[in-house]
């Protein structure tokens, strides 16, 4: 390849040497030599050659510069291949430079590059890392140096030890003396990561017992131990690359390093557990736990009386109080939650870790502490040891989790607890029960003896262990059950009075006492007959009665005890579980069990009438077994498809079984099919029930039925779901069915309307029955897929803009699926011919809408609406609505699908919004001036109300679930190409009623929009919308804009874009955001507006001091506030506006 000549890189050289350059232009001119050395059009025997001046020279900036760069481009060609030559005086080379202590820094980057090549491209000789690192020691006093060449030599000696162990084994104490003096006072965060590391690499590295690590391990620990617990002051803009918690990992690993640390940290860290540091002491346990795992079990046993009273004391006595926070009282209780549970951790560590040829050292030291040993007789002696504080209940706790920790440990420490408290807990409960029986049966009856708790926890906690034991020994189980006195024996024992026991806590319920407490017992039973109906099936205990036995205990709860809610949800989440378990461990003699006994008596009740459950907890217990499986939740499926087909056509017998039926198909379709649809085999079962359901909707009789008692609502959004679930030639079988029975039962001329709509009459009349044929119809075409293909489209599309037109808004809405989706048919192979029907369907549209009030409307319109009561011009005006209501979901369907089309729908709707204003121009004395006033009011608002349905995302149609096309930032679009418009309009009205009306429009596109776009529009629109917020807010029908616009407005409060806005206007801001802090409509508002102003707390002092008073007044009147969240945040908001002006 072809050389550059000298004078095409030589100004590279003088560029970087150059100190008056710019940082821009020197790095720039190592990139570019090194690409050049990289391709091979420059040598390093050429550049070395040229740059020798620089190299050289007795002007000591020349040369630092000149080396610097050599050493920057080998850290650049670090993937170039030189040969051992090349390498070799490379390193003679910058190991020479490191006397050279005004040069220094690029001797070390040119040392650290040649390190850090892969043995591939070539590497320093071993010889020479020797000589480095010897270099190192003689020339280089690390702690006098600036940070960053520190780092360099941390980062060299790291490189040494981690890839070149070879070159430093042989070395004497001088390498440890000067990583020793390296190290010492260190307090740059990342140099103190790499002297954590260099530690812990030395001490692993001459980890012989006669080798240096042991010489100097009391040295190097001293280093250490002044940087624990890790304090980490630097702030977020101090640029520092690593946090606390890593650079505290790193000094872990340092503390763990090696054995010969173990007589120094660990009385370290033991003290440390006093402090009352909450910091110090998560670390120390942290530091404790990491340390018994690397220092080995017999080092450790010196220290196994200490590390157990340690944390005993954490365990059993920590408070809040004791630690030093300066959060809330709940913070603090957060911190001891952490601190204790890190303290069980490390305990349970110890136990598994700490071991030697007495294997009992540990367990008896715990079993026969004094305080154990008191503990277990309070809690176990005292007739109701419910816990009468809080304290209790924390001590309790704590002693079932240090005795679970020991019993989990093995199978051994498992007997051991089994023996010493196992026996004694159940005779204890058994004897506090008044219990005798060992017998299993299933008990109805109540219990009135008072149960021990203590004893009740306890045992139900060991019970926990010894199934994770035994899940544990999988392989080594058959010993376990012939060992004499093992665990499994002892629990064998007492298994069936011990179940009963549980059992007879089922019934608990009818004891007198607190609730609370009542809860404490029955969560406790359930836990213990969850456990031993989970235990793995090669080590179960259970017995196919017992099994049976707590299945039928726990499936009569749900089935006739749903008035205690708590112990009913108890109850069908462990059969859940319980369920789970069987199938996933695929042991069939349970699961078998578990179907007869469960699935066969829980799902029929979703359509049973023999109960007095109410149906929603019927409808839960059925969803919660049928998740145990899939083919359970098909069993399920296939139960309320009966349900509903059986008493669909039995709905004329009241509204409480249309109600049923309408809860069935909702769970059906909101529940059911979502969960199947992620577990599969969704499809065929949801062609089944739509096609059923077309079946029923065959009988006139029915269908009538369907109307008049408020389901059909239900029926659409069912099917909706049920279409939506099915795959395109499903689908089309659905479509063609529902089409044969709508031509077959529809009373209007459905061959007339097979032409264009401009041929097609309005209807005269229709009925309720042709209303809720098409309303079903339009339910199928909603949820549709795109590629679907669909016959008769011309027949279908004039079908539902007639109904359109008589202001029917499902038959809208399939109308926007259609266009939104442009459904797959040969009729519209040439997409221009649907746009040519769009069209006409607008234009019939929008003359309605806007024809003269005085218009002569047929009486079935009127009787069509959706608003029964209206009549005359009241139905005149109801259908305008309605019809703008349906061009809005038109005008949806398009938006989403990026049709340039919707501008028409837009201007339309914005040309409805001023008509109040056109209206103030007709004369007073004409007879229909207050009809057109009441009429373009009523238009008005609607249209306002219009860019909601098209900017908001919906449930019914159009979305994710129905299949939508939905392109990419077309809300964005909208809102831009929207804005400008709206503010001129604003800018340009004088009448109120009209600006307020544009008020509520633009207010919907604002707060649909996403913030992004409105921010970056924030310098134009704030205070339009800061003023819709203060208009609006006097009306309480927009109380839901409001709050939506309020929560945009928090939304730049969070920016930094929209607080350069916001600080512009900061005093009209506060003004209408202490308007709202007493917004009498909705709490959320007032909560969000006080929230603001905390967010406003932290703009410039300088820029909102002035509005201190202000704020003050608000959040003070705000501490009088009915609701409690209120309150909360204005003590938050009063706080912090003192505490930061103060």
């Amino acid at each position: 390849m072809a050389k550059v000549p000298a004078g095409g890189w030589v100004p590279y050289v003088e560029a970087f040497v150059d100190l008056s350059r710019s940082p821009a232009e020197h790095s720039a001119g190592v990139v570019a030599l090194a690409a050049l050395v990289n391709k091979d059009k420059l040598t390093l025997f050429d550049l070395v050659s040229k740059m020798d001046m620089y190299l050289t020279t007795t002007d000591h900036i020349l040369r630092s510069r000149g080396i610097m760069l050599l050493g920057e481009i080998m850290s650049q060609i670090s993937l170039k291949w030189l040969d051992v030559n090349a390498i070799t005086t490379l390193s003679d080379f910058f190991i020479s430079r490191l006397s050279d202590w005004q040069a220094l820094r690029g001797a070390l980057v040119g040392c650290l590059a040649l390190l850090q090549r892969e043995p591939s491209v070539g590497t320093i000789m071993i010889a020479d890392v020797k000589r480095l690192v010897e270099s190192l020691i003689d020339y280089i006093p690390v702690q006098s140096l600036a940070a960053a060449d520190r780092k360099l030599c941390f980062q060299i000696i790291c490189c040494v030890l981690d890839h070149y162990p070879e070159a430093v084994k042989t070395m004497d104490d001088e390498l440890l003396i000067w990583i020793c003096q390296s190290i010492d006072e260190e307090k740059d965060p990342e140099c103190l990561k790499l002297s954590f590391h260099l530690v812990e690499v030395v001490m692993k590295l001459f980890s012989d017992p006669s080798g240096l690590a042991s010489q100097f391990a009391s040295d190097l620990f001293e280093l250490l131990s002044k940087y624990f617990p890790v304090y980490f002051t630097h702030g977020a803009g101090d640029n520092v690359g690593l946090t606390r918690d890593e650079l505290s990992r790193a000094l872990m690993h340092a503390f763990c390093a090696s054995p010969y640390f173990e007589p120094f940290a660990i009385p370290l860290l033991l003290d440390k557990l006093s402090s009352s540091l909450p910091l110090a002491k998560l670390d120390s346990l942290k530091y404790l736990n990491n340390c018994i795992r690397c220092y080995g079990a017999d080092r450790m046993v010196s220290h196994t009386s200490a590390i157990w009273f340690k944390l005993k004391e954490v365990i059993f006595s920590l408070s809040s109080d004791q630690l030093l926070s300066t959060g809330s009282p709940k913070d603090a209780e957060k911190i001891k939650n952490q601190i204790v549970s890190e303290a069980k951790n490390c305990l349970k560590t110890a136990v598994t870790c700490i071991h030697s040829t007495d294997r009992d050292i540990f367990i008896n030291l715990i079993l026969f502490d004094e305080d154990i040993v008191n503990n277990i007789h309070s809690v176990t002696t005292e007739e109701k040891s419910i816990c009468r504080s809080s304290n209790d209940l924390n001590q309790l706790q704590s002693l079932g989790s240090v005795i679970s920790i020991i019993a989990e440990s093995s199978t051994y420490f498992c007997t051991r607890v089994f023996q010493a408290h196992f026996t004694r807990l159940v005779d204890i409960l058994g004897s506090s029960a008044g219990f005798k029986s060992q017998h299993l049966n299933i008990c109805n009856g109540s219990s009135s003896a008072a149960f021990n708790y203590g004893a009740l926890y306890l045992s139900v906690q060991m019970l926990s262990s010894c199934r994770e034991v035994a899940v544990a020994s999988r392989g080594d189980f058959p010993p376990v059950k012939s060992a004499k006195e093992s665990w499994w024996l002892i629990l064998e024992e007492k298994l069936d009075p011990f179940i009963h026991l549980l059992g007879k806590l089922l019934s608990i319920d009818s004891q007198p006492i607190q609730s609370a407490v009542t809860q404490n017992y029955v969560s406790c039973a359930v836990k213990g007959l969850l456990i031993l109906a989970t235990f793995p099936e090669h080590c179960s205990l259970l017995l196919a009665n017992a099994y049976e036995y707590i299945l039928l205990m726990l499936t009569s709860v749900v089935a006739r005890k749903y008035e205690n809610i708590h112990l009913w949800r108890l109850s069908l989440e462990t059969l859940t579980s319980i369920g789970k378990f069987t199938v996933e461990s695929r042991a069939s003699k349970q699961e078998m069990i578990y179907n007869s006994i469960v699935v066969d008596k829980i799902i029929p009740l979703a359509k049973s009438c023999d109960t007095m459950m109410p149906l929603n907890l019927r409808l839960e217990a059925c969803f919660e077994i049928g998740t145990t499986g899939v083919s359970y939740m098909l069993r399920v499926a296939r139960s309320l498809e009966e349900a509903v087909i059986t008493n669909i056509s039995q709905v004329n017998e009241g509204m409480e079984c249309a109600e049923y039926v309408a809860h069935l198909i909702d769970c059906y379709s909101s529940q059911l099919l979502p969960w199947l649809f992620t577990s599969g085999g969704v499809n065929e079962l949801a062609l089944s029930f739509a096609m059923r359901l077309w079946d029923e909707i065959r009988n006139v009789a029915t269908l009538d039925r369907i109307r008049s008692q408020g389901l059909l609502d239900s029926l659409m959004m069912g099917m909706k779901f049920l279409v939506g679930a099915c795959t395109e030639e499903q689908q089309s079988l659905i479509v063609q069915k529902a089409c044969s029975i709508i031509s077959s039962m529809l009373s209007l001329p459905v061959k007339s309307m097979m032409h264009d709509l401009s041929s097609v009459e309005l209807v005269p009349a229709h009925s309720i029955q042709d209303t809720a044929l098409v309303c079903l119809l339009s339910s199928v075409i909603v949820g549709l897929r795109p590629q679907t293909h669909v016959p008769d489209m011309i027949m279908m599309i004039n079908l539902f803009s007639v109904f359109l037109l008589n202001g029917q808004i499902p038959a809208a809405q399939a109308l926007a699926s259609i266009f939104n989706k442009y459904l797959h048919n040969s009729e519209f192979s040439d997409e221009n011919k649907l746009d040519k029907i769009l069209d006409v369907i607008l234009g019939r549209c929008f003359s309605i809408v806007l024809a003269s009030s005085t218009l002569k409307m047929s009486h079935s319109s009127a009787a069509t609406s959706d608003d029964a009561n209206c009549s005359g011009m009241s139905a005149s005006i109801c259908l305008r609505i309605d019809i703008l209501c349906g061009l809005a979901w038109i005008g949806k369907g398009l938006l989403m699908r990026g049709d340039e089309k919707v501008k028409d729908i837009s201007m339309f709707l914005l040309k409805c919004l001023v008509l109040n204003q056109i209206s103030v121009g007709i004369p007073p004395h004409q007879e229909e001036h207050s009809d057109n006033v009441s009429l373009n009011a009523s238009l008005a608002t609607s249209a306002a109300d219009a860019f909601h349905v098209m900017m908001s995302d919906s449930e019914v149609c159009l979305n994710k679930k129905f299949h939508a096309r939905i392109k990419l930032l077309y809300k964005q679009r909208f809102f831009s190409i929207l804005m400008p418009i709206f503010l001129s309009k604003i800018k340009e009205t004088p009448a109120m009623t009209t600006k307020l009306v544009l008020y509520r429009a633009f207010g919907h596109i604002i707060s649909n929009a996403p913030v992004s776009a409105v921010i970056t529009e924030a310098h134009q629109i704030l205070l339009v919308m800061v003023d819709i917020l203060a208009k609006l807010s006097v009306d309480i029908q927009d109380k839901d804009l409001v709050y939506s616009l309020l929560l945009v407005l928090s939304g730049m409060l969070m920016d930094d874009k929209g607080k350069e806005c916001v600080l512009e206007n900061i005093h009209i801001i506060v003004g209408v955001l202490t308007q709202l802090v007493s917004y009498p409509h909705m709490m959320v508002v007032r909560e969000t507006a006080l929230q603001c102003f905390v967010a406003m707390s932290s703009f410039p002092h300088s820029k909102v001091y002035r509005m201190r008073p202000q704020v003050l007044r608000a959040a003070i009147k705000a501490l009088d506030d009915k609701k409690r969240a209120v309150r909360q945040e204005a003590v938050r908001c009063r706080q912090t506006w003192q505490s930061s002006f103060a």
